[in-house]
């Protein structure tokens, strides 16, 4: 008794270090929502932000603000600003979102027999390593995709362990759990970015070779069953919400329509070239490597090696798709779990030599992401000890403090990043409010839409970037005819509509 007392004090005690740890950790490196640095909101994470508290004002995404990004995202950050508005909320989710993903990676090494606690420390801290550069200040789709790929890696591994034992493989029922829940964890992620649902498409293909080369052809049909099903639950609450609402062509078209033509852009070569040739190639080595790993050690059964080596393809496939942005790597994090498990197996079970040799591949991945992790640590300290180099927030609230209080719901930003809002704390009265001319390229009738909407309700108050920018042909012609300039800075011009009709204006700064 008092043994089975100790064990559970020993796991609460190190449940709450990972939880101290996923704190500190984000505090630091997830610098765009982090409370302790307020100075900067980021990119991205900025409009995921601005969307959640938008979504607490009654607006909507894909009525109030157009993105491609999938609506479980933009609930994920409602739920996070109706726990605290601001920072602190998204940033607790965050903390949650990270420990428990530690926690999963944990239980995958327990399953290869590294059940230390001090051993699953260390084999955390190259994780986070990774993390702390393919986090990119926080608060993107691939951070809260962990959770997801990591349960469905711990039940994929657990089934492959099954194989091994017939008698418990069908007394446990696996298939059918393994089933559900990567139908229910692949519409997660496809309500949030497709994407990065890559690594459960391997684990997918795998468990139907297991199944077909093991004969078992009603146990695939009750598993395909089951992924439907798993499928079908996850994605409906999102779906009769926006139908409820009228949105749901809306969504349909923002989510699939615009993510395909957006990937789309180059062709798979382009993508490919683009990666190889960029300053960040480096990164591919968290894909390959991991991979390597495996087969030199020639670990376990055909079934992990399948996935790891199907797991690396798909990985590659979806992060060359894009534009090799740093966060997409963020993906290969389950890859990682799994060449560290194999490392630590062959401890005991392989030759020195190729044990060996898998840590010189496993440092050399490492080691080449020196230079990019140190540049984001750079920047991490930068917005925690020297957040007067950030000036954009003071940009920003310069511009938004002339606009009359009466006049601000009628504000829109064009060429300028959606994150000029949340500096201003204001919500665009068009949904078009980023990345507009990009988006247009992509979508011909976002021009038709915005070129309508200025006829017929024009913005009271028009920002641009300082410098030149380009215009489409309509917004340029309402420059000349219907705008004024009312105020400039280093970063924005401030612009007002000629004869709006509205409460009088302010005078004109000198």
């Amino acid at each position: 008794m008092e043994n089975k007392y100790a064990e559970r004090r020993s796991a609460l005690m190190f449940h709450l270090l990972l939880c101290a740890v996923s704190f500190g950790f984000l505090a630091v490196f997830s610098f765009y929502t982090s409370p302790f640095t307020t100075c900067d909101n980021g990119a991205d994470s900025a409009f995921f932000c601005l969307v959640g508290r938008g979504m607490t004002k009654g607006y909507l995404p894909y009525r109030d603000f157009f993105d491609m990004k999938g609506p479980f995202l933009f609930f994920i950050e409602y739920l996070g600003q109706l726990l605290s508005y601001g920072r602190w909320g998204i940033f607790l989710l965050q903390c949650l979102n990270l420990f428990l993903s530690l926690a999963i990676a944990c239980r995958i090494f327990a399953l290869y027999g590294v059940s230390g606690r001090r051993m699953q420390l260390a084999l955390l801290l190259p994780l986070l390593y990774v993390a702390s550069f393919t986090f990119e200040g926080g608060n993107l789709t691939e951070e809260f995709s962990l959770v997801p790929l990591l349960l469905c890696l711990l039940f994929c591994l657990r089934f492959f362990a099954c194989c091994e034992e017939p008698a418990r493989f069908w007394r446990d029922r696996m298939f059918l759990a393994v089933g559900a829940l990567f139908g229910f964890c692949f519409g997660l992620l496809l309500m949030i970015r497709v994407t990065n649902a890559g690594l459960i498409c391997a684990m997918a293909v795998t468990v139907l070779a297991a199944l077909i080369l093991a004969g078992k052809l009603r146990q695939l049909i009750l598993c395909a069953g089951m992924f439907l099903a798993g499928l079908m639950v996850s994605v409906a609450p999102a779906l009769l919400f926006f139908r409820a609402k009228g949105l749901l062509k809306e969504m349909l078209e923002a989510v699939f329509v615009l993510g395909f033509r957006y990937s789309g852009e180059k062709t798979f070569a382009q993508h490919v070239v683009q990666m190889i040739n960029g300053d960040r190639r480096q990164q591919i080595l968290l894909v390959l490597i991991p991979c390597a790993i495996v087969f030199l050690l020639h670990w376990r059964s055909w079934r992990e090696r399948l996935f790891v080596f199907l797991g690396s393809v798909f990985s590659f496939y979806v992060i060359s798709a894009g534009n090799n942005y740093s966060h997409y790597y963020t993906l290969t994090i389950p890859l990682l779990v799994l060449g560290e498990a194999s490392l630590v197996d062959s401890f005991h079970t392989k030759s020195r030599a190729r044990t060996v040799l898998a840590l010189v591949l496993a440092g050399t991945m490492l080691v080449s992401q020196f230079g990019i992790a140190q540049h984001y640590a750079k920047s991490a300290g930068a917005h925690l000890f020297s957040p007067e180099r950030f000036q954009t927030a003071l940009a920003a609230r310069d511009i938004s403090s002339r606009i009359p209080d009466s006049d601000r719901d009628s504000v829109f930003g064009y060429n300028i990043h959606p994150a000029w809002y949340t500096y201003a704390d204001l919500f665009p009265c068009i949904k078009y409010c980023g990345w507009q001319n990009h988006y247009i390229s992509l979508m011909p009738q976002i021009y038709d839409d915005l070129q309508e909407r200025f006829e017929t309700q024009p913005p009271r108050w028009l920002v641009l970037p300082a410098g030149k920018s380009s215009l489409p042909a309509f917004l340029s012609e309402r420059l000349e005819s219907s705008y004024s300039l009312y105020h400039q800075n280093d970063s924005y011009r401030l612009l007002q509509l000629i004869d709006t009709g509205s409460a009088p204006l302010p005078d004109r700064p000198d």
